[in-house]
């Protein structure tokens, strides 16, 4: 195991000389630090104030709202007196909160697990361990880090120390300006079309034009791709050439629709693409269907208990590129470049009225031609209802049966989907555009995505949970990851950036082993799924880092990965084992296929019985 080592590095974290806002007990509060001595180090989106007294202090403040209890750990049932002499910098701050009316709740944690265990682990020894503490108020809350290294100013705050802000006696008015101009706050105008309602009828001429694209496609193409992210318009592409190919059937013309599946959809949207597959097996078996996944060392829930990356934001939107792009990209490379572009066309549901971005993305892409390029190897593109409106889609599917509706998927189920959810799908990753406008469109344009996007204010899923209330566990989640792994106040992040092997730096940081336990027991107790073998390889990734770096992988953490995969017993000090179990396969575990293979051999020696 390598020791830490504390390096300097640039960071972009940005520095602020005061808090958002403040009311007259947080003024009271900054008072008492500024005359015991605490030097002030800046403050961190709005609300996270650092300061330094022989160690360094976080002060997360919860002025305008209070913490949502479902995202802060269980209590540990101590008292902050057990772990401080009153008479230290930190008992007499919090003997001071208390006097003032503050209630103190101490969660379980990693620090309390090292105090506890007294150097008798190696696994408990870090210095990015934090000492964290919740104090409740009615007025404002608190969370409050203490930490236990004072080399680096945690999340990023200036190494040297600065004034202490002179306006923060004034308390914010709270009342919303926009109430003093008209119409500030309207609601957005929709785009002529766009909304789903139904027509009387499809324009003729609008559906004999688009035919003619669909058999110029088809004519001038021997592998067509159909790309299905499950919605509306790819639907209506999909359907009108398989309309075309089943009219004009030809042997040589290889067709296969193409969707993928991030692991993380709106469970809606899986089961319509799942539908739509096993329809169109046995609808239509000569139809090729791909369902494209991203590599298990990359899907959005082994990279954040895995590896520890915070929840996706609008300025971190690595879950695109990984989810979505490369995977398509591996696919069109491993499928279409291998054997040449040439007579090959990707056919895109793509409309103009989408949205602006797409709107000049494909300007940008198609301009005034019929045929587009795809960035992968230059694969033609085309999107033959570009110039349709979202009531016309609607309104073709409602009047037009599918050719594999008697197998299931059919129009009317997707359109009832779209009712309730009154969104609109989110596009296949990397089949339309280069990499930095599927970073701008995803989670911006999309309203039925990922059930895990924390990018986006995404309103179909809590729209949907009046038909489906099955789905509360998933919108609950997703609230509770984005509030544990983007609002540094809930201390999800260490505060201390990981810059290469056992080397620490300024910054923000990656997720702790506590919040990574924490949305783990949530996702035990809400009944989220997880594939074992994304389990498996999220508890290795763990694993190597504590051996190389003696990162400290708690009890909490390791029961919550032995729960979820069903590991009980004995087995738990098996699995996993750098002797017993090097690969993490498992030791003699009893899964589902076993108990369905013991179940088959009972009923067979059952019915041998009763014949005997």
């Amino acid at each position: 195991m390598k020791k830490y080592m504390f390096v300097d590095q640039k960071q972009k974290v940005a520095v602020e000389k005061r808090l958002k806002d403040y009311n007259n007990l947080t003024a009271d509060i900054w008072d008492y630090l500024e005359e015991a001595g605490f030097l002030f180090h800046g403050t961190v989106r709005d609300w996270s104030a650092i300061f330094f007294q022989e160690t360094y202090y976080v002060l997360h403040h919860f002025i305008k709202d209070q913490p949502q209890m479902e995202c802060i750990l269980a209590n540990s049932g101590m008292r902050w007196e057990m772990i401080f002499e009153r008479k230290s910098n930190a008992g007499a701050l919090f003997s001071f909160l208390e006097q003032i009316g503050f209630d103190m709740y101490i969660p379980v944690q990693a620090m309390i697990d090292a105090i506890l265990d007294d150097g008798e682990d190696w696994h408990y020894q870090s210095p990015k361990h934090k000492f964290q503490m919740y104090c409740f108020h009615s007025s404002c809350s608190l969370h409050i880090e203490v930490y236990m290294q004072n080399l680096i100013p945690p999340y990023g705050a200036n190494r040297e120390p600065q004034p202490y802000p002179e306006d923060r006696c004034q308390p914010f008015l709270d009342f919303n300006v926009f109430t003093l101009e008209k119409g500030k706050m309207g609601r957005a105008r929709v785009t002529e079309g766009e909304t789903l309602d139904i027509l009387e009828a499809l324009d003729e001429d609008l559906l004999e034009e688009t035919r003619k694209r669909i058999k110029k496609i088809y004519d001038e193409n021997t592998r067509i791709g159909l790309l299905n992210s499950g919605g509306k318009d790819s639907r209506t592409v999909t359907q009108l050439m398989l309309e075309h190919a089943i009219k004009n059937p030809d042997s040589t013309k290889k067709i296969m629709v193409i969707s993928a599946d991030t692991l993380v959809e709106n469970p809606g949207v899986t089961s319509l693409i799942h539908d739509l597959k096993n329809a169109l097996a046995e609808a239509l078996p000569w139809v090729e269907y791909h369902i494209v996944e991203p590599r298990e060392d990359n899907t959005l829930l082994v990279c954040i208990i895995g590896k520890g990356y915070q929840a996706p934001s609008v300025t971190f939107k690595y879950c695109v590129r990984r989810l979505k792009i490369e995977p398509a990209r591996e696919f069109l490379e491993a499928v279409f470049l291998a054997v040449g572009v040439e007579d090959t066309c990707l056919v895109m549901g793509s409309r103009d009225n989408e949205s602006g971005n797409r709107k000049r993305s494909l300007q940008k892409y198609f301009g005034d031609d019929f045929y587009g390029h795809h960035p992968v190897g230059a694969i033609r593109t085309a999107s033959p209802i570009r110039d349709w409106t979202s009531q016309e889609v609607v309104t073709y599917l409602a009047f037009n049966r599918a050719p594999w509706s008697r197998y299931g998927a059919r129009n009317t189920e997707l359109l009832a989907f779209y009712g309730a959810a009154a969104g609109s799908e989110c596009p296949l990753g990397a089949a339309v555009v280069n990499d930095n406008e599927a970073m701008m469109q995803c989670g911006k344009s999309a309203r039925t995505g990922c059930y895990l996007c924390t990018i986006s204010s995404d309103r179909s899923m809590g729209n949907l949970l009046s038909s489906f209330p099955e789905y509360e566990k998933y919108y609950r989640f997703r609230g509770i990851l984005k509030a544990i792994g983007q609002d540094i106040r809930y201390g999800g992040m260490v505060g201390l950036q990981r810059v290469g092997i056992s080397k620490i730096g300024s910054g923000i940081g990656d997720l702790t082993i506590d919040s990574r336990s924490h949305l783990l027991e949530a996702m035990i107790k809400l009944g989220i799924e997880w594939r074992h073998s994304e389990i498996r390889t999220a508890y290795q990734m763990v694993l190597q880092r504590e051996t190389i770096e003696g990162f400290p992988v708690t009890r909490r953490f390791r029961e919550a990965i032995y729960t979820m995969l069903g590991i009980t017993g004995v087995f738990r000090g098996l699995s996993f084992h750098p002797i017993f179990d090097p690969y993490g396969t498992g030791v003699d575990q009893f899964t589902e296929e076993d108990e369905v293979a013991v179940q088959r051999i009972l009923e067979e020696k059952n019915k041998f019985m009763v014949k005997a």
